[in-house]
């Protein structure tokens, strides 16, 4: 009797377990599961606010399949806000914990195979540009010392 409730529970603890899977559609691969930015992660800005980016754009080619993270830190941890999910160099969709339940858009080629071509994001936007590490900094203290007209050192041109 004992080991038949042990096997019922263990079938049970599988079904579930491969039922979440089912059901999670989180990208997975090469850095798709990534939660805190290495050092070699690019920058951006966005609203104030400092993101990180790895891999940076300029290093994904055709051979790459994976995610790109963008990330950001709310001062204690770091989250991912957002994943690109790419295959062969070639950006498939966008992916957030916190979206909100709509048909995401999905891509292939640089055209929109589903979701609304008014309504998904170009798909050319889809890679994230980046600057170097650090040049957040730079840029910033920059503005501080020449105004808005200060210009931006070449490393650190979004690329």
């Amino acid at each position: 009797m004992e080991n038949g409730l042990r096997l019922v529970t263990w079938l049970f603890l599988l079904m579930c377990h491969f039922g979440a899977f089912a059901d999670d559609d989180t990208p997975r691969g090469k850095n798709c599961d990534i939660s805190a930015p290495p050092a070699s992660a690019g920058e951006a800005l966005s609203h104030g606010t400092v993101l990180r980016v790895y891999p940076r754009a300029k290093d994904i080619d055709s051979k790459y399949t994976g995610c790109q993270a963008t990330l950001a830190s709310d001062g204690e941890r770091w989250f991912v806000v957002f994943l690109t999910e790419i295959i062969s160099g070639d950006p498939v969709r966008v992916w957030s914990a916190n979206e909100d339940g709509a048909a995401p858009c999905r891509f292939k080629d640089g055209k929109v195979v589903q979701g609304h071509p008014e309504t998904c994001p170009a798909a050319e936007s889809l890679i994230q540009k980046s600057m170097a590490p650090g040049c957040v900094y730079i840029v910033a203290h920059a503005i501080a010392k020449h105004g808005l007209g200060a210009l931006r050192p070449v490393e650190c041109e979004y690329n």
